[in-house]
This record gives C-alpha cells, sequence and structure tokens, in this order.
C-alpha cells in the first residue's frame, strides 16, 4: 500500500471517537441473549465506526472472571480464544492506568460512592486517556450525569451506539 493512502488511512481511523469497555461488555457479548447481541454487534463496529480500547484492569477482570467462575475447560479455553480474536479483529488498543491518575478513582468514588471499586479503575483510564465514551452496562454508571460533567466524558449502554 502506498504511503499516503496509509497514512489517509490512519488519519480516518484516529478521527474515529474513542471509547473504552467495560469488563461487563465481554462477558455479556459471550451470551446467547437479547443483551448479549447488542453487546457483540457493538463490539463488530469497533475499529469501523469507534477504536476501541481495553484497560489492563479490565482484562484483569476478565481473567479473574473466566479462572474464578467459569469450571469447564471448553469453555474457559473459548473465552481466552475470544479476548484474542477481539484484541486482533477490531484492532484493540491497550492501556493501564498511570500512577499520577490514581487520584481520578478516589475523585470518581467521592462523586458517586456506589461505585464499584473495579469500576472506578476502568472509568479512571479511560479519563486518563481522553476517551470520547466508557462503555458499560453499568446502571450506576450508564448516563451518571455528575460523573460526565465532571470529567467530561459520555458513559454509554452500547445501546445507545
Amino acid at each position: 500500500m502506498k504511503r499516503k493512502k496509509l497514512q489517509k488511512i490512519l488519519r480516518k481511523f484516529q478521527r474515529l471517537p474513542s471509547h473504552v469497555m467495560d469488563t461487563n461488555i465481554l462477558i455479556e457479548a459471550l451470551k446467547d441473549t437479547k443483551l448479549g447481541n447488542i453487546c457483540s454487534d457493538y463490539l463488530n463496529r469497533i475499529g469501523y465506526k469507534y477504536r476501541g480500547f481495553l484497560c489492563s484492569s479490565v482484562l484483569g477482570e476478565f481473567l479473574l472472571h473466566v479462572l474464578k467462575d467459569i469450571k469447564e475447560p471448553e469453555e474457559r479455553r473459548f473465552m481466552l480464544e475470544f479476548i484474542d480474536k477481539i484484541s486482533r479483529k477490531t484492532k484493540c488498543g491497550y492501556s493501564s492506568l498511570k500512577y499520577e491518575s490514581f487520584h481520578i478513582v478516589d475523585k470518581i468514588k467521592e462523586i458517586d460512592s456506589r461505585i464499584e471499586d473495579m469500576d472506578a479503575i476502568h472509568l479512571a483510564n479511560c479519563i486518563q486517556d481522553k476517551a470520547n465514551v466508557f462503555v458499560t452496562l453499568d446502571e450506576k454508571l450508564v448516563s451518571n450525569t455528575r460523573l460526565e460533567k465532571e470529567f467530561s466524558i459520555k458513559i454509554l449502554h452500547p445501546e445507545k451506539l
């Protein structure tokens, strides 16, 4: 591919809205339910309509879920292959919370104490990376106007995308 064309494609890709996904999006996408279909449809749009990012905390929480809650070896293997395919197929980026951003977690908990610790970490990572949207199924987070206003971010359910 010629250099100019490659640069044009890259510029177009970089203009896509950036999204950070919560763990529950990945877990639910594997289920054969209406909500699972919504999540898998959303994941299929990553790389085309949105730039997707997976935080190290999301990957860690997903792995913990697989190791702790999934007993069948075949299902475990399927879930791990799913993450591998998502990261390769959808052109997901990766990120981790930096030490200087830990204060964001405290601020999130200060604004809304109902937010679970891991969700606060995921959201802080999203804020740190200046993503446009945090995508989650968590009702305490979705459209939480106090958090959205404080951090100039959208927190949306995949159904709204």
